[in-house]
């Protein structure tokens, strides 16, 4: 109390509390925004892990073959170097897995849309064209949906079945929407209709997370990657079985 009246706050003492709220907001947010980007990568994560293990009871429900998607095949780098069997599609890459995610919380459909995908399920595709198939976060590795059996992989732990896929747009390019991409389809294949190995404009989100993306191999287990870690070839080339 001064002279009978309640002490109050001064002008510059009430900018000197703004001040330190707004240093402390401006210190804050990164952290809280980094550590929502963190969660959303690990649910990304946590995803293709799920996806992985539906894989691994599909399998054990189909004599070890993988969904087969597309037309049988071999040699699918040498019988589609150019895309002359993609048709007739079966079924979505995917989709055979769908009842075997049916274990994890739901809604099921949540397994396969990455939280930090803008457009999971592909609406940016179906309005360029009504007809384009079914897609999602993920894509699977072509290589698996010609009628490929396990045993057919040399080298479990170091082979990519399930990717992400690319959404968005990169400059006047539209964004990736297949379900399956293709490793054969790149710039040493002249005949082939586009280059989905690209790191920036090819079917793999490859900057999802920052500078990384997931994959999910064939022994089930998932990691988070920088492209090239995959696909630096011909040193570097995780998503390729040898005929």
């Amino acid at each position: 109390m001064r002279n009978g009246s309640l002490a109050g706050f001064t002008l510059i003492e009430l900018l000197v509390v703004i001040a330190i709220i707004a240093i402390l907001a401006a210190l804050l947010f990164p952290v809280l925004s980094s550590a929502k980007s963190a969660a959303k990568k690990t649910t990304c994560l946590s995803n293709s892990r799920e996806i992985g293990m539906a894989a691994s009871l599909y399998l054990s429900d189909f004599d070890d073959v993988y969904p087969q998607t597309r037309q049988s095949s071999s040699n699918p780098a040498l019988e589609d170097s150019s895309g002359q069997i993609e048709e007739p599609i079966y079924s979505p890459a995917l989709v055979p897995l769908e009842p075997y995610v049916q274990f994890a919380a739901p809604p099921h459909e949540a397994i396969f849309a990455c939280p930090e995908d803008p457009d999971p399920f592909g609406s940016r595709c179906i309005a360029l064209d009504p007809d384009s198939p079914d897609v999602n976060s993920y894509l699977a590795n072509a290589y698996f949906v010609f009628g490929l059996s396990q045993s057919a992989v040399a080298n479990s732990a170091s082979t990519i079945y399930i990717a992400e896929r690319r959404s968005v747009g990169v400059g006047e390019d539209d964004p990736y929407c297949d379900d399956i991409y293709h490793p054969w389809f790149n710039a040493t294949n002249p005949d082939s209709p586009n280059d989905d190995m690209d790191s920036v404009s090819g079917a793999v989100a490859t900057t999802r997370h920052e500078t990384m993306s997931n994959f999910s191999f064939v022994d089930g287990h998932v990691k988070s990657l920088g492209w090239f870690a995959t696909y630096s070839p011909p040193a570097v080339n995780l998503h390729l079985i040898q005929p």
